[in-house]
């Protein structure tokens, strides 16, 4: 079978891009079982510093992967991405979790994330090749590019269910179709035959692999965070975590997500025992109704029934987790989920509140967060929609007058919890909050209860008979806050005045900075990053983020550097060539070829500096701009590779649009969507949050309508500048073209620490204004136009592609490519 080079390259650039996203996704579940949340958010950045570790590699060594062996080479890449993506998850899987604060954890960390990393490295390095020799088709390229990326995304919802594991050996026979494509290509006159029987050992070793481990399975994570693998029974994986449950003891079984989350599963026969947030029924005993967000393993649920609710409506988000108790665990919880006296509704529990025209006497919150994922700081990452003052806020204006909403956290969070339902309170007319609260705890958590209308004296001295009969400590009461900062935080407007001196920050969380398991103080942050063993052991989140800021940033300024240390090496081979030269003529002409170096340094600056810009301001927008769009998406459990395949689909026919955009035009139009970019992230910065709240209270298809459009607009924009600046640095300087791509990719990988830290430290609106700002640097930084840019024809390319592939073939590489500079002779695709 023979296709034509075009097909060949196409179709292997779609199939890498399908590979690259599914195994990220894959290892992004991965990581998150294994070493929690936090590592799971740095998972998302390995694919970039794989493409920048690819770009720079093939810069510093353009004859790795060049005409007439560009499609061999591409194929063998892709093939070893397939066995290195099978090597990378067998040892992650059979070597087992880790703990970032236990003794000699981090080599071996470091060790995962390499072996991680290899193959978005080859994939990475077949990727720039694809571009540094096919410019003029890279709008096209580019879209094939995101679209198969889509396709990954929705291959990864797919693959999921079967397990994360097994979605990373499908990314493997991914990567080895790749290869097959790139060696279907290779196959044209002239070009150096593909190593055949290397492609067809990895797909037929990642088929067989994958058939096995369906038929008996054999790749199972070797141990779990926070489980005893003896004890553990079942395991599931959903489109959103690993669902563990241990066997049953004491009428219970354990529920786990992650582990960092536990509910239990309570036997049909079995009484639920008391916890604090049980205080919501203390003062209305039977009267309904009740609704429990986060429903779990139905621990709460059963509570509201053996309290005498008959109207009890449960809201649960992930649709494993209603799967397991109307499967596997129906008949063990007594079919819980099904009783004529519960309503279950999938979905977002505070769109629910916002839609939902039911008033209620009881809403409980319960926090599944175990005190370990809380104490080491593993969900400082993680956004809590639920514990933010707007969030509070829309459940409060569900409850009748005399309602009460019971909050759940642990034992630490107390201080906070209270600034935040103080907070709310405020803003929804109470005068005075500290009337409004009361909070018992018990095993190292407490419940905090607040009411619309003010506790009278016989509802305090209800909820205090209630503590006392089932032993559960009072830790505040409006007669008796407890502690001098718990009466001002309840009291206080402002949460920093009434706490100065707090170690942890009080404030409240608010949707545009909904982190309320992340308590580090602004003005403590520069300590807690210098303190290694206390950022280990207690901010693992922190940790994860400066690690990934650390290694990417280093990175970068080594890719950065490499046009200055490869000019000044072919100055130093230059020297060399004209000292041993016998005839004085070679010395005037090496002495004339330096300023030319000289004069390219300022456009060739520009260019590196402006595919920066555009990978760190892309990876700003994203952060913000994807997760509003993943609140206004209505798929539970399937919100994710929607919103991803809407903006990797629009980003590529962003850059399909600029076909027809001359190279002498292309400086005035990336200069103009630079411009709007960041005009459009300043809006953000001011509307985004308010947009998205208030579209909670719409049905599902209008809100999934906005959030296309939202996602769209930045798609089509931003897509545009990466085949618009390849079209500039192709007419001047194509051998920077891999430079520029790897640039850009480590730009956006330490962009994405940096804004997770923006975002959770300062909020999402200043993350948008620090977008703003990196868009108005990539405005400011296009690389002009080459002379006469536009000006060659098809024929002059085809023949400079030739002469390009004949000088290669004859073991010459392109003139000033090994220093780095502009070949003599322009390029374009190598397609036919």
């Amino acid at each position: 079978m023979r296709v034509c080079q075009r097909s060949g390259l196409f179709s292997g650039v779609a199939a890498l891009a399908c590979a690259t996203v599914l195994l990220e996704i894959a290892l992004t579940r991965i990581h998150g079982a294994l070493f929690g949340q936090p590592h799971a958010f740095v998972t998302l950045a390995l694919s970039l510093v794989g493409a920048g570790l690819g770009g720079a590699l093939l810069y510093v060594a353009p004859s790795l992967v060049r005409p007439p062996a560009l499609f061999a080479r591409m194929a063998a890449l892709s093939a070893l991405a397939s066995g290195a993506t099978l090597a990378a998850i067998i040892l992650v899987a059979q070597r087992g979790p880790a703990s970032v604060s236990a003794p000699g954890s981090l080599p071996w960390l470091a060790l995962v994330y390499a072996a991680c990393t290899v193959p978005f490295a080859l994939s990475g390095l077949a990727l720039a090749a694809a571009i540094r020799h096919a410019a003029a088709e890279m709008p096209r390229l580019y879209l094939l590019d995101l679209v198969g990326g889509s396709l990954g995304g929705l291959a990864a919802a797919a693959a999921l269910r079967a397990g994360a594991p097994r979605a990373a050996l499908a990314a493997a026979i991914f990567f080895a179709v790749a290869g097959v494509f790139f060696f279907l290509g290779s196959r044209r006159e002239g070009e150096q035959r593909a190593p055949g029987g290397l492609v067809a050992t990895f797909v037929l070793g990642s088929v067989v692999l994958l058939a096995g481990d369906v038929g008996a399975p054999w790749l199972r994570l070797a141990g779990l965070r926070r489980t005893t693998p003896d004890r553990t029974e079942l395991e599931a994986w959903s489109e959103r975590s690993l669902i563990t449950v241990d066997r049953p003891r004491a009428g219970a079984a354990m529920l786990r997500i992650d582990g960092v989350a536990a509910s239990p599963i309570l036997d049909a026969k079995a009484t639920p025992p008391p916890q604090p947030e049980d205080i919501a029924y203390a003062l209305h005993r039977d009267q309904g109704p009740t609704l429990v967000v986060g429903a779990g393993g139905g621990r709460d649920v059963r509570a509201a029934l053996k309290a005498g609710q008959k109207d009890v409506v449960a809201v649960e988000s992930d649709g494993g987790v209603v799967a397991l108790m109307r499967g596997k665990y129906a008949e063990f919880s007594g079919r819980l989920y099904d009783k004529p006296e519960v309503h279950l509704e999938l979905g977002d529990a505070r769109s629910f509140a916002r839609r939902t025209p039911l008033l209620f006497r009881n809403i409980v919150i319960p926090s599944p967060e175990t005190a370990e994922a809380a104490a080491t700081g593993a969900l400082a990452l993680s956004e809590s929609r639920l514990a933010t003052v707007e969030g509070l806020g829309d459940f409060l204006a569900r409850l009748l007058p005399e309602g009460t909403l019971v909050v759940s956290r642990p034992e630490g969070d107390l201080e906070r919890l209270l600034a935040l339902t103080a907070a709310a309170l405020r803003r929804a007319g109470a005068a005075e909050p500290k009337d409004h609260l009361f909070a018992c705890s018990a095993a190292q958590r407490t419940a905090l209860l607040a009411r619309r209308t003010p506790l009278a004296r016989e509802d305090i001295d209800a909820l205090r008979r209630h503590c006392r009969r089932h032993k559960l400590a009072e830790a505040f009461a409006p007669d008796r806050p407890q502690t001098p900062t718990r009466a001002r935080l309840a009291a206080a407007a402002d949460a920093r005045a009434a706490a100065p001196d707090a170690t942890s920050d009080l404030t409240p969380p608010t949707d545009d900075r909904p982190f309320f398991s992340y308590a580090v103080p602004p003005r403590r942050l520069p300590a807690v990053l210098v303190d290694w063993k206390a950022l280990r052991a207690e901010h693992t989140g922190l940790f994860a983020l400066s690690a990934l800021l650390a290694v990417a940033s280093v990175l970068f300024a080594i890719a950065a550097l490499l046009p200055r240390l490869a000019a000044r090496a072919g100055r130093v081979l230059r020297r060399g060539a004209a000292a041993a030269s016998a005839t004085d003529a070679a010395a005037p002409a090496t002495d004339a070829a330096a300023p030319a170096t000289d004069a390219a340094a300022p456009p060739r600056a520009r260019a590196l500096a402006f595919f920066a810009a555009i990978g760190a301001g892309f990876a700003l927008v994203e952060l913000a701009v994807f997760r509003h769009a993943l609140l206004l998406l209505d798929l539970p459990s399937h919100e994710l590779p929607a919103a991803l395949v809407i903006l990797l689909v629009s980003a590529g026919l962003g850059g399909l649009l600029t076909a027809r955009v001359a190279p002498s035009a292309a400086a005035g139009a990336s200069a103009r969507v630079a411009e709007a970019l960041a005009a459009a992230a300043a809006l953000g910065a001011v509307g985004l949050v308010p947009l998205a709240r208030w579209s909670l209270g719409l049905a599902s298809i209008p809100r999934a309508l906005l959030a296309v459009v939202l996602l769209a607009a930045f798609g089509l924009l931003a897509g545009s500048l990466v085949p618009l600046g390849v079209k500039l640095v192709a007419a001047a300087a194509p051998a920077l073209l891999p430079l520029c791509w790897a640039l850009s990719a480590l730009a956006g990988a330490a962009a994405m620490a940096l804004g997770a830290l923006c975002a959770m430290n300062l909020g999402y609106s200043a993350l948008l204004l620090g977008a703003g700002l990196t868009y108005l640097l990539a405005a400011a930084t296009v690389p002009p136009a080459a002379a006469g840019a536009g000006a060659l024809g098809d024929a002059e390319r085809e023949r400079g592609w030739r002469d390009e592939r004949d000088g290669a073939a004859a073991g010459a590489p392109p003139a000033g490519e090994a220093a780095g500079e502009r070949p003599d002779v322009p390029e374009a695709a190598p397609i036919a």
